[in-house]
């Protein structure tokens, strides 16, 4: 099948826009919604000094890759990175972080979790859990997370969030009945502002985006999610989608909306963020057995 921009084989079917494209002009579309969103939400300002949360998944390591390409030519704008070190459980390997921070000739930054970080994170069980466990931090991550942005004069912090992640999230708390988990929260003000340039992006054409620019090589296994209606939530979602191909952007909207008008897709992702912390409080609130077989793992 050839790209339905050039005459090049293409490499991608977009099934919500009907395109086949090529490596060429996949990168193209990938970067320019990433540069749209950016623009919307005025995320790149003189002086930023912007930190890109390191997994060593090609998300992150896609998004290290695109901002530093975008900001090349800004002596004004500084990138990083911050690889996270669980000393706690069996993810403290960052060796694959630190290559590509290295390849990418970026500053890398680690943020260690002990056992003191683990505070409110073993509510459920009773036992301490690996970084693997949670889809996202809980509250007491994001608060170190800032603290060590702080620390090193970072003003924003960026998160490979992708589409499909947002709308598992968004589509999960509506089936619990949580919509309002979505707006619980609002930024502090001592709160790091935490930036998806890839959140309107599906996860497959970031892989392909990693691959294609040479971040991509290897890849971490993807983390357990914590409960298994979250689980059940994404196998849904994804077999929808495969008959609604514009349903995770749908999602994505909504969720943009039930955050609120002033708060808007920054509202959102902190609620992406602190869904583990929702998800913990949600949980202990219930105790029927239809519920705690729902608990975690």
């Amino acid at each position: 099948m050839q790209c339905s921009k050039c005459h090049r084989d293409a490499i991608v079917f977009q099934p919500y826009s009907g395109l086949h494209l090529c490596d060429r002009h996949l990168i193209a579309d990938v970067e320019a919604k990433a540069k749209k969103i950016i623009r919307a939400q005025g995320w790149l300002k003189t002086g930023d000094h912007i930190a890109v949360l390191l997994f060593g998944d090609r998300s992150s390591s896609a998004l290290l890759f695109f901002l530093k390409k975008l900001t090349i030519q800004r002596r004004d704008i500084k990138v990083s990175a911050i690889a996270i070190v669980d000393r706690t459980g069996t993810h403290s390997d960052i060796s694959y972080p630190k290559r590509i921070a290295d390849g990418l000739k970026t500053d890398l930054f680690e943020m260690s979790l002990t056992e003191e970080s683990w505070i409110g994170a073993d509510t459920i069980t009773g036992k301490k859990q690996d970084i693997s466990s949670l889809p996202v931090f809980p509250e007491s991550h994001s608060i170190l997370l800032d603290k060590i942005a702080q620390q090193h004069g970072i003003t924003k912090i960026a998160w490979g969030l992708c589409l499909d992640e947002v709308a598992g999230v968004v589509l999960g708390c509506v089936i619990r009945g949580d919509g309002e988990k979505l707006v619980m929260r609002s930024s502090g003000q001592d709160d790091i502002l935490r930036i998806c340039p890839f959140i309107a992006v599906t996860a497959a054409e970031i892989s392909l985006y990693a691959n294609i620019s040479g971040v991509g090589t290897e890849q971490t296994p993807d983390p357990e999610h914590r409960d298994m209606l979250h689980k059940d939530t994404i196998v849904m979602l994804d077999a929808y989608t495969n008959n609604h191909p514009a349903t995770k952007y749908a999602l994505l909207n909504l969720g943009e909306n039930l955050a609120g008008f002033t708060t808007g897709i920054a509202g959102l992702i902190h609620a992406c963020e602190w869904y583990g912390k929702y998800q913990q409080r949600c949980d202990n609130d219930r105790s029927t057995p239809e519920d705690v077989k729902y608990g975690a793992n």
